[in-house]
Parts: structure tokens; C-alpha cells; sequence
């Protein structure tokens, strides 16, 4: 006999199961009706349940915590200790940047990471290190730099690609500061000094010229009421010696100035010296002949004329005779101011030749025989004034002149000769008078 399921159509109603034949197939020995205890059935079911759902929480809690454990232990206490490891770090103190020591993590990510932050830490480590001890030395050779450069007593000042002045020591400020004036940055450079022009060309060379890296340069300029001498030392900034700031702003010229009027105003007196006259002041013979060499060569080769007058004095023996070799002396000064009246000595030329013998040399674009021969006696006019040798005494001298023009020769010394002699020809026939030289016939 089989039992099959029943159907329950109805709570109230009981459940039928039809009884079948164990041998005999399809063939009915009867019906079961089973009735439920619903209450039973309702409690056991809840009962049930109830101790599903503790097992349930039991076993979560379980898990939760193991998982809790695990994870506290390779993953939140190393994240925690990387943290405090963090906190102790100061970028801006080198010393704090120690290796991060986490333990047991040494296969995992966060040993990974921690690895490769301290390899990271390590290199900024010593990077900080390397900046921090560049940074030091640079400073202190920026101090050392910045010392010599504000207490040098040369004057030192930078001029960019237009020739401003960008920055300058308080020494340049001490050479150009004029009636309490100290802002000097943004001034053109070159109208400091005399020769613009000359100063613009020669700092665009200095540009230009790859080869030509400093220039030297005396300068005599006016500040205010001083007139100085400055010996100034031009040297373009190459990119060796600037850095992509002043690159960017082309090419910088540094200047560095020297005072060197005394020096200057030493050796114009030196050269004054050897090529004058202590006495006179006017060119010595030595000096004078070179000039006068030069100044014909000139004259020939630029088709001008070259005027020699040789000068000497009448009576001027007797004044040495009569009041002394003071007296003399007297005489030889009042004469050689009185006839560098006559010239323009920015081209002619003024010598005492010797004793009381003097040359005078004029350049004339065109030469004219009857203005010579005026300026010559205005010359003898000058000349025989009185010349007071103390305050109640005076003397009184002539002079004796004779002339060459152009067209009486082309070699110096010939010229030189011909108005020697016709300044004796005078002196013979009279003294006080000008003579021209004329050819023989």
C-alpha cells in the first residue's frame, strides 16, 4: 500500500490521502484524513525561527568580529601607524624626515607602500638636504658678493639691452649723484657721460661682437661743478655669467668706473711737461717739431696751406743786461701770452724754439699773403707794448718776422730755413718788420 500526498482545500477540513494497493496497482484500500494542530504547527514554526535567526546573529557576530580582527590587524593598525608616522614629518626640517617604520607589512600593499614612500622620502631627504646646503652657500656668497659690491669703491652699475641703468652700487651714486639727486635707476647711462653718440656705438659693438667680451674706456666728463676722469671698464653678461631672468631681458651690460682724475690730471701735467715750455708754456722745440711735421703732412694731403711765421725778439738782451734774468723771464711770459692771442690753438700751432726765438704755424684753407702780413704786424703792434717787471718799471721789445707760404716747399726742415732767414734778412735791414720769402730770380 501507497500513500500519496493530500490536499487540504480548507484549513477546517482535515487532509485526505488516498490509500493505495502496495501489489494490486490502481487499486484503492482507502483514505486517511489527517486533521492539523495549527497551533502547533504555528509555535514549532516560530521556534524554529527564532533559533535560526540567534544562530544567524551568532554566527555574524562571529565573523564580524574575526573579520574585525583581521582587518585591525593588516589593515587599519598600519594604516594608523602610517598616519602617526606622518604627523612626525616636517618638510621645512630635514631631520624629521626619518624611514616610516611599520611592522608586518613588509609583503603586502601597504608594505609596498610604505617602501616606496620611504624611498621617496629618502630621495626628498636628501634633495632638501642638497637645496638647503646650495641655498646656504648661495646666500652666503650673495652676502660676500653683495658686501663687495655695495662697499667696492669702484663705481658699478648694470644697463640692459637699451642701455638703462637697471641697478648700481652707492659708489656710482657717489660719482653721479648731483645736488642731493639719488634716483638714478632708469636713466640713460650714456647721457651721464660726455660723447653720446660715441658711447651708443661703442656698447652696441660691444653687443654685436662676440669677440670683443670688454672694452676699456677713459672718459673725462662734467657732474655738477667737478670735472672727472673715469676710467670705465664695459663687459657684456654672457649666458655663462647670467641667468634665463636676465636673459629674458636681452643683453646685459656691466660697467664698472674708476675715479682716476688724479692719475689723469698726473699724467696731462706729465705730458704738458715734456712737450712745453716750463717758462712758457707754449710748445718746447721737441714737441713742436713733431707737430709741425704732422701738422705739414696734414695740410698736404688735404689740400691746405701750411703758414709758418719764425718770430724773434728785438732788444731783448739788454732787458736781460739791465734788470736780470728775471726781468728776461718776465719779458719771454708776457710775449708768449701775447702771441698766443693771435692763434686758434685748437689747430695752430705756438713754440718757443729757443731763447727768445719763437715759431707760429697756422693751417688756412686758402692762403691769402696781404691777411697774413696784416695779422703779422698786428703781432709786432702786440708785442712792442710795455711790459711792466715791477710795479713802477717796465721795458719795452720788438720783434723780427719772416714768413713762408705753401708754395715754397714741401719739406719742413727747407721751410724751417727759408724763414730763418728772412727773419735775419730783417733784423739786418732795420729790425720790427715782416718779411715773405721770395724766390730767387
Amino acid at each position: 500500500m501507497s500513500i500519496s500526498s493530500g490536499v487540504l482545500n480548507n484549513p477546517q477540513d482535515g487532509i485526505v490521502i488516498q490509500l493505495i494497493h502496495p501489489f494490486i496497482d490502481d487499486t484503492l484500500v482507502g483514505t486517511l484524513t489527517l486533521y492539523p494542530n495549527n497551533n502547533y504547527i504555528q509555535k514549532q514554526v516560530e521556534n524554529s525561527l527564532k533559533k535560526e535567526v540567534a544562530l544567524i546573529l551568532i554566527q555574524s557576530i562571529i565573523i564580524t568580529f574575526f573579520v574585525s580582527l583581521i582587518v585591525h590587524r593588516w589593515l587599519t593598525r598600519p594604516i594608523q601607524k602610517l598616519t602617526d608616522s606622518f604627523t612626525t614629518i616636517n618638510p621645512s626640517i630635514p631631520k624629521t624626515m626619518q624611514m616610516l617604520l611599520v611592522k608586518q607589512v613588509a609583503k603586502n600593499e601597504i608594505g609596498k607602500l610604505t617602501k616606496g614612500i620611504n624611498s621617496l622620502m629618502h630621495e626628498l631627504h636628501l634633495t632638501i638636504s642638497n637645496e638647503r646646503s646650495l641655498c646656504e652657500k648661495t646666500q652666503e656668497l650673495e652676502r660676500k658678493f653683495r658686501l663687495v659690491f655695495e662697499q667696492a669703491s669702484a663705481g658699478i652699475c648694470l644697463l640692459d639691452e637699451k642701455n638703462t641703468i637697471t641697478t648700481f652700487n652707492p659708489a656710482f651714486l657717489q660719482y653721479f649723484s648731483v645736488a642731493g639727486q639719488t634716483d638714478l635707476a632708469s636713466l640713460h647711462f650714456p647721457t651721464l657721460l660726455n660723447n653720446v653718440d660715441k658711447l651708443e656705438e661703442l656698447l652696441l659693438s660691444i653687443r654685436a661682437d662676440k669677440n670683443r667680451p670688454q672694452v676699456t674706456l677713459d672718459i673725462e666728463c662734467r657732474i655738477g661743478n667737478k670735472s672727472l676722469w673715469l676710467h670705465c671698464l664695459f663687459a657684456k653678461l654672457n649666458e655663462q655669467r647670467s641667468n634665463k631672468r636676465s636673459s629674458e631681458q636681452g643683453n646685459l651690460v656691466e660697467v664698472i668706473i674708476h675715479d682716476v682724475t688724479e692719475r689723469a690730471e698726473r699724467e696731462f701735467q706729465t705730458r704738458f711737461e715734456a712737450d712745453h715750455d716750463p717758462l712758457t708754456h707754449l710748445l718746447n722745440r721737441r714737441s713742436g717739431d713733431k707737430k709741425l711735421d704732422n701738422a705739414l703732412l696734414y695740410c698736404l694731403e688735404n689740400q691746405k696751406s701750411l703758414v709758418l711765421m719764425m718770430i724773434d725778439l728785438d732788444k731783448f738782451k739788454p732787458v736781460n743786461g739791465t734788470y736780470g734774468h728775471e726781468a728776461g723771464d718776465k719779458v719771454l711770459v708776457a710775449t708768449a701770452k701775447r702771441l698766443k692771442a693771435h692763434f686758434n690753438l685748437a689747430t695752430d700751432l705756438c713754440i718757443r724754439w729757443g731763447g727768445d726765438e719763437f715759431i707760429a704755424a697756422r693751417q688756412l684753407t686758402t692762403f691769402d699773403q696781404e691777411l697774413m702780413l696784416e695779422q703779422a704786424n698786428k703781432i709786432l703792434v702786440d708785442i712792442a707794448q710795455p711790459i711792466y717787471i715791477s710795479n713802477d718799471t717796465h721795458c719795452q721789445v720788438g720783434a723780427s718776422i719772416g714768413i713762408v707760404a705753401p708754395k715754397d716747399g714741401k719739406v719742413l726742415h727747407k721751410l724751417m730755413v727759408k724763414a730763418d732767414d728772412m727773419m735775419y734778412q730783417v733784423k739786418a735791414s732795420g729790425r720790427g718788420q715782416v718779411a715773405f720769402y721770395q724766390k730767387p730770380s
